[in-house]
């Protein structure tokens, strides 16, 4: 079962909700707002060399200037 992540429209809350079948979230956790959009996730990889290095990794990238965050709708500017 996928873990989804949305955002509230009127309190701008971001959160997981866990999917099961074809459920969505009935309201936000944080203001109770029905207005939710699911939002773009993103994925980690690590790939490996043939002698075991690693030679590309997605965890902690961003291509944002500046950011550090490994979640892009974290930062709200998607």
């Amino acid at each position: 079962m996928p873990i989804y992540e949305y955002q509230c429209t009127e309190c701008m809350h971001n959160f997981e909700y866990l999917v099961m079948g074809s459920s969505v979230p009935d309201n936000c956790p944080a203001c109770g707002s029905i207005s939710v959009n699911k939002q773009m996730s993103t994925c980690g990889f690590t790939s490996k060399g043939v002698s075991g290095e690693t030679v590309a990794s997605s965890a902690g990238t961003s291509s944002c200037s500046g950011c550090s965050s490994t979640n892009c709708s974290s930062c709200g500017s998607l």
